[in-house]
């Protein structure tokens, strides 16, 4: 009786460490540089006879056998478990950055030939419409200043051209307070027709050049 129990008891130990073991080979982290002693096939044989005594030790006679057979089953497995390799710990990824946020303020192009008459700083009926749009973007954005830009064609002196832009320039800036719009959040300033976005060689370019840009500063 104590021969076979014991030949079952070291059997089912070392089937069992062994198991242990190549099951801590599939773990992120090798066993090979522990201690000997802490190697998941030496913790589940150890476990296994101190598991399969006292398996043996609490049966009764006639299941001495089978009661050693599970407490060293039991314990082998408990024992190659303790000594296992501990996975590294996975880092989570890192946060999506913020998206830009959208500019509280569009840039807005007036063309000269639908906002003033021709050679006049007046604003015509016409350019209410949008103008009140910007005025309203811009007080709903209190913290947006604005740069309110004139341009001219090449027709006429360059010196004339100046005086015109800045004036049809203060002209827009002047309109915006109307509606609310505080003063100090408007710069104006007159280009004349130094900046040029088409020839001035055809009416439809020249026509073009005739304008006043509102855009963020």
């Amino acid at each position: 009786m104590k021969k076979s129990t014991t030949g079952l008891l070291l059997g089912s130990a070392l089937v069992v460490g062994l198991s242990g073991c190549a099951t801590s080979n599939t773990n992120t982290t090798s066993s090979v540089d522990k201690p000997w002693y802490q190697h998941p096939m030496v913790c589940g044989l150890a476990g296994g006879v101190i598991g399969g005594g006292i398996g043996y030790a609490s049966s009764s006679e006639s299941d001495e056998d089978t009661g050693a057979a599970l407490g060293g089953t039991a314990g082998a497995a408990l024992g190659a478990a303790l000594c296992a390799d501990t996975p590294e710990p996975v880092a989570e990824p890192a946060p999506m950055p913020e998206p830009e946020p959208e500019p509280a303020f569009e840039p807005v192009t007036l063309q000269s030939d639908v906002t003033f008459a021709f050679d006049s700083a007046e604003l015509r009926p016409g350019a209410a419409s949008e103008l009140n749009q910007v005025a309203s973007t811009l007080n709903n954005n209190p913290e947006v200043r604005v740069t309110i830009a004139g341009h001219t064609d090449a027709v006429g002196s360059n010196e004339y051209n100046l005086g015109l832009s800045q004036d049809r320039a203060d002209s827009v800036r002047s309109y915006l307070m109307s509606e609310g719009v505080a003063g100090n959040r408007m710069n104006t300033v007159g280009y004349g027709e130094e900046r040029p976005v088409a020839t001035n060689e055809t009416d439809a370019g020249r026509s073009m050049n005739r304008r006043v840009e509102i855009m963020s500063q």
